[in-house]
């Protein structure tokens, strides 16, 4: 008959790692500090023994699951997968998992997955919301739950916020544009029901005034964040008499969707038509022409997100509120 291996335990992963199995316990509960050094050790023991920690007992202890909700927009867009990716890694290190669910900036599905990640009792969490108000966050999830918030306007929301300064990405944007000449310049911005949709026509409008240029309300138009929604939001400007001579987007899959619709209008990008996008997605530098864009940094967002969920985790709801406000640049390539 063959021999039963022993189980792993906290024991024999101490043993592994070269610690004690206290320091072991600190570094899987994360209530003291353990230097990154000696965490890595006990965690490439942890996964080389297959060990699993009894997550009930843990969480009975400690009053924490050591999870995190990551509610994202729209996984189809490549930008929030690379928010996502950051958000995990910093988790992991300290022995958190990260729930992600998919919103599609609809109201109902908002509230329905908020209200499900607090039943299961996760210890924060992190969103763009587009539909509800940050008030109607924080009163779904309850005035403890540490939460981090994608938006500019919280009121007096308890809640930490994690920004992108758009319209100094959108000013190098408008910038770049006028000193080529052209000044004549349009925006496809989101649907006008999702919070980021005005938010990015009032970066737009923001960095046209500070080039003292004028901004034509006609050669604005609206669509989903989606390619198909860029497309069909410029081939309606493009169909003007006066149509613009550049398209500024709301993100990259717009302009993807723009450089479509100048083709289809047998308009060349960028002799004819120049196209600006945002976010600075993986494709943007695939398509043909690659896309100039403002780079809308999704790793240091999902990072400073987890840390930022971490922190108030560790310091509890009577710390001061913090807002992080990330820079955004302008990356030129060929289509303007």
């Amino acid at each position: 008959m063959p021999q039963q291996k022993d189980r792993p335990s906290i024991a024999s992963v101490a043993a592994a790692a070269g610690v004690s199995p206290t320091t072991v316990s600190h570094a899987l509960s994360g209530k003291r500090a353990v230097s990154p050094h000696t965490r890595r050790r006990i965690l490439k023991a942890v996964e080389e023994q297959n060990y699993r920690t009894n997550m009930v007992a843990r969480s009975l202890r400690s009053r924490k699951t050591h999870s995190v909700a990551l509610l994202l927009v729209d996984i189809a867009n490549p930008y929030y997968p690379a928010v996502a990716r950051a958000v995990h890694d910093v988790l992991a290190t300290e022995g958190y998992v990260s729930f992600i669910g998919n919103t599609d900036g609809d109201a109902a599905t908002e509230r329905r997955l908020l209200e499900e990640m607090a039943a299961r009792g996760v210890d924060g969490v992190a969103m763009q919301p587009m539909a509800l108000t940050a008030a109607e966050v924080r009163e779904i999830v309850g005035p403890a739950m540490p939460l981090v918030l994608a938006t500019p306007e919280t009121g007096d929301v308890p809640a930490d916020r994690v920004l992108t300064d758009d319209t100094r990405g959108l000013t190098e944007a408008v910038r770049h544009l006028a000193d080529q000449g052209v000044r004549e310049i349009g925006f496809a911005g989101g649907t006008t029901d999702a919070a980021a949709g005005p938010l990015r026509v009032a970066g737009f409008e923001a960095a046209m005034a500070a080039a003292g240029l004028e901004v034509r309300q006609q050669w604005i138009e609206h669509g989903p964040f989606t390619r198909g929604g860029g497309a069909g939001a410029v081939a309606r400007l493009l169909k003007r008499k006066d149509r613009p001579r550049a398209v500024l987007c709301a993100n990259d899959l717009m302009a993807i969707g723009a450089v479509e619709a100048a083709h289809e209008a047998g308009l060349r990008v960028p002799d004819d038509l120049a196209v600006i996008g945002f976010d600075d997605i993986e494709t943007a530098d695939l398509v043909t022409p690659r896309l100039t864009t403002v780079v809308n940094p999704a790793a240091a967002v999902g990072d400073a997100c987890a840390r930022t969920i971490l922190w108030r985790v560790e310091q509890g709801p009577d710390a001061p509120y913090r807002s992080v406000l990330l820079p955004t640049h302008l990356v030129v390539r060929q289509s303007a």
